[in-house]
């Protein structure tokens, strides 16, 4: 649980970073994702890992899934508001949580007022919106894709795997984008390399962290990057939260908050009544 909640600070202070930097948000990712792979390459080389035909066609969906969330994700933080976009992802348990209906209805509830009172804001847009709403479903989508291939897999072979096909796959995108990839300040190549450690750092942990966090738990723990993630933009950035939006957040987190112990209770019991069992023989 502390390798996913760890993540979960770091990307909440580095997601000031892609508001801050002279760089727009596809070239972003463009650089994190060959920088971050330089990286991963280098830990494969210290860890004397090796990487498989086997595992990197197993890792490939989930490399073309991270590359697309981080064109979505990065869009979206640059267009609209970070908590906007931190509690509309929050709605990741709605796709990925079986029972709690009720709770998972109220938290959505929370959610649409949260948008809909930040849209008195300045720093609200909806094409920024929707950017955060196609990043909660890719990004649902590799959740589920990396907890399965990381039963096969060891983190940092998958996780080599994933952000080289997520760095080829973005090359054609950016170039594509037309923004620029050059003319860079020394600056955001300062905080550029700081986003690309941290965050990958983050999602090694949290790969680790598949093979011993239920699914279900893990996703509504990564949810504390929310209200975190609000206030660093408050402080840093000057995001104004409105009433209505801390109102609706706070709603948001307190019925996911208890979804995350009912889900936790169950995982316990669960896991009590199978050493409880005798054992075959």
């Amino acid at each position: 649980m502390a390798a996913v909640l760890a993540p979960v600070v770091g990307w909440s202070f580095a997601n000031t970073i892609v508001k801050i930097v002279h760089v727009q948000p596809v070239a972003f990712a463009f650089w994190r994702l060959w920088l971050a792979t330089a990286t991963m390459l280098l830990v494969l080389v210290v860890t004397r890992r090796r990487v498989t035909w086997r595992i990197l066609k197993a890792s490939a969906p989930g490399g073309v899934l991270f590359a697309l969330n981080l064109v979505f994700f990065f869009s979206a933080i640059r267009h609209t508001a970070v908590a906007d976009v931190l509690v509309i992802g929050a709605l990741q348990p709605a796709l990925t949580v079986r029972g709690d209906v009720l709770w998972i209805l109220a938290s959505v509830a929370g959610v649409i007022a949260f948008v809909v009172g930040s849209r008195s804001t300045p720093n609200w847009s909806l094409i920024g919106d929707l950017f955060a709403v196609g990043s909660l479903l890719v990004f649902t989508a590799y959740f589920f894709v990396s907890k399965r291939v990381r039963r096969q897999t060891g983190p940092v072979e998958f996780m080599v795997c994933v952000t080289v096909v997520a760095a080829v796959v973005i090359t054609p995108i950016a170039l594509l984008s037309g923004q620029p990839l050059s003319g860079i300040r020394w600056q955001d190549w300062v905080w550029l390399v700081v986003f690309a450690i941290s965050a990958q750092g983050g999602h090694l942990l949290l790969a680790w962290a598949h093979n011993h966090v239920d699914l279900t738990v893990a996703t509504l723990l990564i949810l504390a990057e929310t209200p975190l993630s609000a206030v660093i933009a408050l402080v840093v950035l000057g995001q104004p939260l409105t009433v209505i939006m801390i109102v609706a957040g706070l709603l948001t987190m307190a019925c996911l908050g208890v979804v995350v112990y009912r889900a936790t209770r169950t995982s316990a019991v669960f896991a009590d009544s199978e050493d409880a069992e005798p054992a075959p023989s």
